[in-house]
């Protein structure tokens, strides 16, 4: 992945933890914390998933630990 696609990445999986919503309707995270949570990912570690999990899969997964 280029730098820019890595970019793009982790835009994309911070949209969707923000799209994410609890079952009151109302999203579960805060664009600050969000990024805070996806920086604990390297650009390696988000390369090695990048052809088996969709932004949507890597949101779940760091908004359920």
């Amino acid at each position: 992945m280029t730098e820019q696609e890595i970019m793009q990445y982790r835009e994309d999986i911070i949209k969707a933890m923000l799209d994410y919503r609890g079952p009151d309707g109302f999203p579960v995270i805060l664009e600050d914390d969000a990024r805070e949570l996806l920086s604990e990912l390297s650009d390696n570690e988000l390369s090695d998933g990048y052809l088996f999990n969709s932004p949507a899969d890597v949101a779940e997964i760091l908004l359920e630990d």
